[in-house]
C-alpha cells in the first residue's frame, strides 16, 4: 500500500514562459522542490490528466524552479497554455536520479537526444559547479534541427565552461553555430581514456543501440553506461505498472539505470 504522501500534490505559481522550441515552453515557477539531479515530478490539471517530467534548473536553486515542456498531447496540451500568474499541482520529488557519487574523478561524457537533455541539464550545473571533483566533462546533444535546440543561449556560455560541447542536428539554417550531423558523428571524433570514463544518456530509446556501439568502439564498459527511461512512466508510483520494462518498473527501480543491469530487459 502506497504511503498517501506519494499522491500529496503542492500548489505552485508559474512566475516565467518562454517558448524555446516548436511547441516546447520553460516555466520558472515560485518556490523550492529539494530533488537530486535525474528525479522526476508529476504535474497534474484537474480533468485532463498528469504528465512527468523533470526539473531542469539548478538543484541549489531556493526562490524557483524550471520545468520544460512539450505540447504532446490532451495533458502536455494544456499546461502549455497556462500563463505567468497560474499555478501547477506538483507531487515529488520520485525515482533515483543519476548516480553523482559513481562520477568523482571521472570524465564524464553526457549524451542528449532532443528533449532528453532536460534530465540532464541540472547534472550539468552540479558538475560545472564542482568542477575540481571531476576529469573532463563532455556533453553531446542531438537534436532535429537548429530550431528544435532547447536551452540556446545557456548552451553557448557553456562552450567555455565544459571541456567539450557538441550541438549536432541533422538540419540547420545557415547561420546555425553548432554542428551538423548526427550523435554517433560526434562521439566517434572525441578521445577519453575508457577507464576513467562514465556515460549517461537520455533520450528516445532508438538512439540508444548506435550510441552504445560508437561508445563500446572506445573501449567504454557496460558498467559505465548510464541511461534514462523517464519517457515510458505515466502514474510516476508503481501504481498503474504501465512503465514496466521486463522485470523492472521504471518510476520506482528508474529512471535511472545502469546499462548492463538493464540491456536484457530492453524490448520486453
Amino acid at each position: 500500500m502506497k504511503d498517501t504522501k506519494d499522491f500529496a500534490y503542492q500548489k505552485y505559481e508559474i512566475i516565467a514562459k518562454e517558448q524555446v522550441a516548436p511547441e516546447t515552453f520553460l516555466f520558472s515557477l515560485k518556490g523550492c522542490i529539494k530533488f537530486n539531479p535525474g528525479q522526476f515530478v508529476q504535474i497534474a490539471i484537474d480533468h485532463y490528466g498528469e504528465a512527468t517530467l523533470a526539473i531542469c534548473s539548478d538543484p541549489d536553486q531556493k526562490k524557483s524552479f524550471d520545468i520544460c515542456i512539450r505540447a504532446a498531447g490532451g495533458t502536455t496540451n494544456k499546461i502549455v497554455e497556462l500563463s505567468p500568474g497560474d499555478f501547477l499541482k506538483i507531487r515529488g520529488p520520485h525515482g533515483n536520479g543519476w548516480p553523482i557519487s559513481k562520477l568523482l574523478g571521472k570524465n564524464i561524457i553526457l549524451i542528449a537526444g532532443g528533449m532528453g537533455l532536460v534530465p540532464l541539464k541540472p547534472l550539468l550545473l552540479n558538475l560545472i559547479k564542482y568542477k575540481s571533483e571531476f576529469k573532463k566533462i563532455y556533453l553531446i546533444s542531438g537534436f532535429r534541427t537548429d530550431h528544435h535546440v532547447i536551452f540556446k543561449d545557456e548552451l553557448k556560455k557553456l562552450q567555455n565552461k565544459i571541456d567539450v560541447l557538441k550541438v549536432m542536428v541533422e538540419h540547420s539554417s545557415k547561420d546555425f553555430w553548432g554542428d551538423h550531423g548526427m550523435i554517433t558523428e560526434a562521439l566517434d571524433k572525441i578521445n577519453f581514456d575508457s577507464e576513467k570514463t562514465v556515460a549517461l544518456m537520455c533520450g528516445p530509446e532508438i538512439m540508444v543501440p548506435y550510441c552504445n556501439e560508437a561508445l563500446f568502439k572506445k573501449g567504454l564498459s557496460e558498467e559505465n553506461i548510464y541511461i534514462s527511461l523517464e519517457r515510458r512512466m505515466e502514474c510516476g508510483i508503481g501504481v498503474c505498472q504501465h512503465c514496466n520494462i521486463g522485470k523492472y518498473l521504471v518510476c520506482e527501480d528508474g529512471p535511472v539505470f545502469r546499462f548492463d543491469k538493464i540491456k536484457e530487459e530492453i524490448g520486453k
